[in-house]
């Protein structure tokens, strides 16, 4: 069976297990969130030492709308600030259900939002060292995930699309 004879199912089987793995850890992340938004002194399963504490992670201004939707919509607005866990639930969701489509362009917006993802990554990543000083394994996770995730992605495109691509003379 050559490469292009792979039926959809299985081409995308890896980015529909990364893409389960990261709906799941984001439905921890948002159970974890919801306890926090009930009792102020729960503690997370993954808080595992003083400055290994997902806890604090999620109470911080950067567990909404990865503190930057606050600045738009201000911190009070619940529905426009949403819990990181329902982005991800979103986001996950979405790819999950698009990665049984083989359309190029559907394709290059995977990829697009892949890149974009792994910059939040970096950008969260950056709080979480320099300003939070905090080490979050869910966030740890989360980063490693990313990073799988584009180059799953990446590695998608270019077996579809890139060496289809038309060569001009």
């Amino acid at each position: 069976m050559k490469g292009e004879d792979i039926p959809t199912f299985v081409s995308g089987s890896r980015l529909r297990m990364l893409c389960i793995t990261g709906l799941l850890i984001s439905i921890y992340s948002m159970y974890v969130k919801l306890q926090l938004d009930r009792d102020a002194n729960y503690t997370a399963m993954c808080d595992l030492a003083e400055k290994v504490s997902c806890t604090a992670v999620f109470k911080s201004d950067y567990g909404r709308g990865f503190g930057l939707t606050q600045l738009i919509f201000g911190a009070s607005s619940t529905y426009l600030n949403p819990p990181n866990g329902i982005i991800g639930i979103v986001f996950y969701s979405l790819l999950f259900v698009s990665s049984f489509y083989e359309n190029r362009w559907l394709c290059i917006f995977q990829l697009m939002a892949a890149f974009v993802t792994l910059l939040l990554c970096v950008y969260l990543g950056g709080l979480l060292l320099f300003v939070l000083c905090e080490c979050c394994v869910v966030c740890l996770l989360i980063y490693v995930l990313h990073t799988a995730l584009f180059l799953e992605v990446r590695g998608r495109y270019k077996r579809l699309y890139a060496a289809k691509a038309p060569v001009g003379n």
